[in-house]
């Protein structure tokens, strides 16, 4: 019964993301990737973790799964605050944007992805200011941030480099 979910959810290509809006396909795929904060002021934080893309629902959407820490290092690397969740990003065709929802334990946020220049800006819906933002992509990198912009000043909540 398993392998009717997976083989339902999975997929390999679409045709239902025009080429031009298919701004996440450079993405799909397994990353390692380095978290950086500053929890508290003056201390630099970085976590090892996962980020793993792959097309959903016949090609429509696509999904993520968020581990930080990584499986690999949790044990080794606790983090009371680590991060396990999952992203579904689905490609709205009348709004020529992607519109996104992203779950962990105790969080949910939507989101409405465009893409600006060579960046994919997604602005968190229900707070003011916040963006998620993907940059630098390319086949085997990626860069990703959140950010807060008040009074013209960007504030750097985190940030994310992954690497396949």
């Amino acid at each position: 019964m398993m392998n009717t979910f997976v083989d339902a959810l999975l997929s390999e290509k679409t045709n239902m993301i025009p080429d031009e809006y298919d701004w996440f396909a450079p993405l799909i795929g397994d990353w390692d990737c380095d978290y950086y904060d500053e929890p508290t002021k003056g201390q630099k934080r970085h976590v090892k973790g996962e980020w793993i893309f792959r097309r959903v629902l016949e090609g429509v959407g696509i999904q993520d799964i968020f581990i930080f820490p990584s499986r690999d290092t949790r044990e080794n690397d606790p983090q009371p605050d680590g991060e396990y969740g999952t992203s579904l990003r689905m490609y709205n065709k009348d709004n020529k944007c992607y519109d996104v929802v992203y779950t962990c334990a105790g969080t949910m946020k939507r989101l409405t992805f465009k893409k600006e220049d060579d960046r994919l800006v997604g602005k968190v819906l229900d707070e003011e200011n916040t963006y998620w933002i993907f940059s630098d992509i390319t086949n085997n990198s990626f860069h990703w941030e959140f950010v807060i912009e008040k009074n013209g000043s960007r504030e750097l909540v985190c940030e994310i480099l992954g690497k396949r």
